[in-house]
């Protein structure tokens, strides 16, 4: 459900599974499939998409696979008119809440009510909803483009080369395979060696591990809870905040903070730079245990620190510190994260960094505000032609 984000894909981050062949068979998916989330908080269950890659894919259990009538129904219309605030509607109406999750079953889903115009009225409607949704995403890229910059213009600062690419093959001495557990994590350690610096991310932040739990301490009140399944891979900030109360929020977490930096230390999140700055809170907050939450020290500016933790040269020595039986699986304990070489506040011009990163997060903002505003704008259109306009 994590790979499907509003409307749109996103396979950065792919788990894979072995099947037998008669389970293979059963559970592959085929383009032009519709897939509905049935269980996840009440603001995204009922969020759907259709497939199209190329390939072999199954689908998890919290998935719904719906497979329309190809001669009355697009697959494609089904999935926008269910995306819109109608089905969305239906879908709240349909929908109950189970230990903290909301639901949404197989049969409910048959329930929901589609308008069904004529196949080429509904192509016509498809054609006009995918312009709108290129244009956003071309929005989107110009915006993303500014932040995937900041390495180049980072390395520059710290007077550093690009890291070479990732060969495919290393030759190394026997007494060195402990640390040789593959190509990309042997070359992020000859990386982190050829680091200039004698301070480290210690000399930085600090790592804060006060925790709390919610349903212990504040059972009946409402707390912000953020969680790394529902963060976007995005640096401004926490886009989704969950307001919960505290008796729906289990075991032990971090009490955070105004500008503390999350970092989600689960070996993927590290490599999609899934690092983000907590926002002002509005009631108390607390943040999974998945996160590694780091404060800076006096002279250090926030922002500075996680776009330089952002750096692909520093996400790649994170991984290789991060440890585990499998790769989807390491994860990165604080102290290896504070013992990594990092320049030192006085070797940087950190008022001219921020000045460079708040420039482009203010563009990047507004280019997503667009993006954002056109696409809304077409989705009210696209229901507008269906249902007329709204009362």
């Amino acid at each position: 459900m994590n790979n499907l984000q509003g409307d749109e894909w996103d396979f950065s981050d792919v788990k894979q599974v072995p099947l037998g062949l008669r389970e293979a068979r059963r559970y592959r998916l085929r383009r032009g499939d519709l897939l509905f989330n049935r269980t996840n908080s009440k603001e995204l269950v009922g969020k759907c998409g259709v497939f199209d890659e190329g390939g072999i894919w199954v689908f998890a259990s919290y998935l719904i696979r719906v497979r329309t009538d190809a001669g009355k129904l697009l697959p494609e219309f089904a999935a926008f008119f269910i995306n819109s605030a109608a089905g969305r509607i239906q879908i709240d109406r349909v929908s109950r809440q189970i230990i903290g999750m909301t639901n949404v079953n197989a049969e409910e889903l048959r329930q929901l009510q589609i308008p069904l115009p004529p196949l080429a009225k509904q192509r016509e409607l498809v054609n006009a909803m995918e312009s709108a949704r290129d244009a956003r995403r071309s929005k989107l890229a110009e915006a993303d483009a500014l932040l995937t910059g900041m390495d180049a213009y980072l390395l520059d600062v710290l007077k550093l080369e690009a890291p070479t690419p990732l060969r495919k093959m290393y030759a190394v001495k026997a007494r060195q395979l402990s640390n040789a557990l593959s190509a990309e994590r042997y070359a992020a350690l000859q990386l982190e060696r050829s680091l200039p610096w004698g301070s480290s991310v210690a000399d930085a932040v600090e790592l804060i591990d006060t925790r709390t739990i919610p349903s212990q301490v504040g059972p009946e009140e409402e707390w912000d809870w953020i969680s790394i399944d529902e963060m976007r891979n995005q640096p401004w900030g926490v886009e989704t905040i969950r307001t919960e109360r505290g008796d729906a929020i289990e075991g032990p977490m971090y009490q955070v903070r105004e500008s503390d930096i999350l970092l989600a230390r689960l070996g993927p999140t590290i490599l999609n730079a899934k690092f983000v700055l907590a926002p002002k809170p509005k009631r108390q907050t607390v943040a999974s245990p998945e996160f590694l939450v780091l404060r800076c020290k006096q002279g250090w500016e926030p922002e500075v620190v996680l776009w330089l933790l952002r750096m692909k040269l520093f996400r790649d020595i994170m991984y290789l510190r991060s440890r585990g039986g499998t790769p989807s699986r390491y994860r990165l304990d604080g102290d290896d994260l504070l013992s990594i070489s990092f320049p030192a506040a006085i070797d940087l011009s950190q008022r001219s960094i921020a000045t460079e990163i708040r420039r482009r997060r203010e563009r990047a903002r507004a280019l997503r505000a667009e993006a954002e505003q056109g696409w809304a704008e077409a989705k009210r259109w696209f229901e507008e032609q269906l249902l007329g306009p709204a009362a």
